[in-house]
């Protein structure tokens, strides 16, 4: 049982004696690294999150919970002074739990962390979702970093989680695609034309409409209605190829990939503009059809139906809320851009709407990323042309450097992303730190092979010699990875990952260089030996869950 679960589960039990009419979960027990680690090595705020419940001084629930509290040196130390500070109640952990982690770290690394959750859920992620009308751009490279992470995370801890890329392949833009691409052709040919207000202006058009004709010469015939139909087809799944790509070359897998006409073809659209209807929450308004929003507390009504008669893209995306709540996922998570913020209230009022209540809809917003170089930023249009593609950046810094960049901040921070910094081969750059790290801890196990050190001796190493303060706060590190994860799952925090990677590996450096590893003390070597596999094995799976590549040497 890792530490997190362990005090989890004794909070929740003092918690039930102590206060039998207060029924908490596993989710109102928040465990925490103390601000002063002079107090201990976690914490738990619980004390002050009761008392206007329990209408006591938070120091007085503080001592019931603690005298409640099912102490077991396995895993903590006994109470002390300091374990009660003002409504906090500190642990720290024992030295048998400390080996008991070294032990499970070197003998089975891959379950380190694993299965946490005591009742696994059915999780799906929505990430990116890029208009498929152009290439994807250093925004949806943070998105898919972020939404292929966290859903990592919680495959790791042991929910069942599924990948979704919504495919916006229906409507105006689709249509603005077509035509833009067909104007490009046009003017290619001597025939003059002008690219549709708001459709795209990119030398990327050109090349599209250019490999496009050349695949298909009969567009030469065709009238300008049939051309642009047959720009509008092939471009769009040319994009929605090339986004697939980029993305599978990014680390990024899919379950799916739902395309928006589906909701369109099957009715599932029309369906629910009908039961809306049906219920009585929309009007007729200068020949548009609206919802009544603001009767599920949204600041004005929606249009869904235009005055042509076409649906907005409001309605599609109630559809598709709908769709997600029907396939029976207990959460669906949403990545959305900057843009998007004042779009998510609308539909939560949508959900509210429909009554959807077995589905919880978690909406994520991801800051926008500023690419940095020399001091300089890029900007980047995508219907202008006059940006820098997913494409670009990894050409340039590599997947590795940029899926950790993209993970080193909030979701809700604006980021700068420094390209100079990321293909630095030094300590300044972080990603190269922690990968140095593991490649360290590589190479102290290839010398200690080749000073006839054995795995099965290394395997059977007592721990006793493991008293240096350096050592001690390896292992202390290494006892809150699985906190780290639950804490990333709970908050979709994947930034939290890339700050405890470097921790460990600042301090697994620091340790390196006080003391010597491989020595001619045969029971201190194959202690510290042991230490800097679990190390590795951590740094490793850090590492992989943030698709990060470990090298072992550098």
């Amino acid at each position: 049982m890792d530490i997190r679960t362990f005090l989890s589960d004794r909070l929740l039990t003092a918690a039930s004696s102590a206060f039998p009419d207060e029924k908490l979960t596993e989710a109102d027990i928040v465990i925490e690294k103390p601000k002063n680690r002079n107090f201990g090595d976690f914490s738990t705020p619980l004390a002050m999150s009761l008392a206007k419940k329990v209408r006591q001084a938070p120091p007085a629930i503080a001592a019931r919970l603690v005298e409640r509290f099912a102490w077991d040196e396995a895993y903590v130390c006994p109470p002390a002074k300091d374990t009660i500070m003002g409504g906090f109640i500190n642990f720290r952990l024992s030295t048998p739990y400390l080996l008991s982690v070294l032990r499970q770290i070197t003998a089975d690394p891959e379950a380190y962390g694993k299965n946490q959750v005591s009742r696994p859920k059915r999780l799906l992620f929505e990430f990116v979702s890029a208009n498929p009308t152009g290439p994807m751009v250093v925004v949806n490279a943070r998105a898919a970093a972020i939404g292929d992470v966290v859903a990592r995370v919680n495959e790791w801890i042991g929910h069942s989680v599924e990948r979704e890329f919504y495919v916006n392949d229906y409507g105006n833009q689709v249509a603005l695609l077509g035509k833009s691409a067909a104007c490009r052709y046009r003017q290619k040919h001597g025939r003059a034309c002008e690219i549709p207000e708001g459709g795209y202006e990119g030398a990327y058009i050109a090349d599209l409409a250019e490999e496009i004709a050349a695949e298909c010469p009969e567009v030469a015939a065709m009238s300008d209605e049939q051309a642009e139909a047959l720009f509008r087809e092939k471009a769009l799944e040319k994009n929605i190829a090339s986004q697939q790509v980029i993305l599978r070359a990014y680390g990024v897998e899919y379950t799916r990939w739902f395309r928006e006409s589906s909701l369109h073809g099957s009715g599932a659209v029309k369906k629910i503009g009908d039961y809306l209807s049906g219920k009585g929450l929309t009007y007729e308004k200068d020949g548009a059809l609206w919802f009544k929003a603001t009767e599920f507390g949204d600041e004005k009504d929606w249009v869904i139906y235009r005055s042509d008669g076409t649906p907005t893209y409001f309605l599609a995306d109630i559809a598709y809320h709908a769709d997600k709540a029907s396939r029976g996922y207990d959460e669906s998570h949403t990545f959305w851009g900057p843009d998007h913020h004042g779009y998510i209230p609308h539909l939560e009022c949508s959900v509210k709407a429909l009554a959807i209540t077995k589905t919880a809809f978690r909406n994520h917003i991801i800051q926008q990323v500023n690419l940095i170089r020399d001091g300089q930023p890029f900007k980047m249009s995508k219907r202008k042309g006059d940006f820098i593609t997913m494409t670009d950046l990894l050409d340039e810094v590599g997947r590795d450097a940029a899926r950790y960049f993209f993970l080193m901040r909030k979701l809700s921070s604006h980021f700068d992303f420094d390209m100079n910094l990321a293909v630095k081969k030094s300590d300044d750059n972080p990603v190269f730190y922690v990968q140095y790290a593991h490649a360290r801890t590589c190479n102290v196990i290839k010398h200690a092979y080749q000073r006839d050190f054995s795995d099965d001796q290394i395997a059977g190493a007592s721990l006793e010699q493991l008293t240096q303060p350096e050592e001690t706060e390896c292992i202390k590190l290494l006892a809150e990875f699985p906190t780290i994860l639950y804490q990333v799952a709970v908050w979709t925090e994947p930034q939290r990952i890339t700050a405890y990677l470097e921790g460990l590996a600042a301090q697994y450096h620091q340790f390196y260089q006080k003391h010597r590893i491989v020595t001619e003390d045969r029971p201190t070597s194959l202690d510290r030996l042991r230490l800097t596999l679990a190390v590795r094995n951590v740094l490793r799976v850090g590492l992989e869950i943030l698709g990060v590549s470990a090298p072992e040497s550098m």
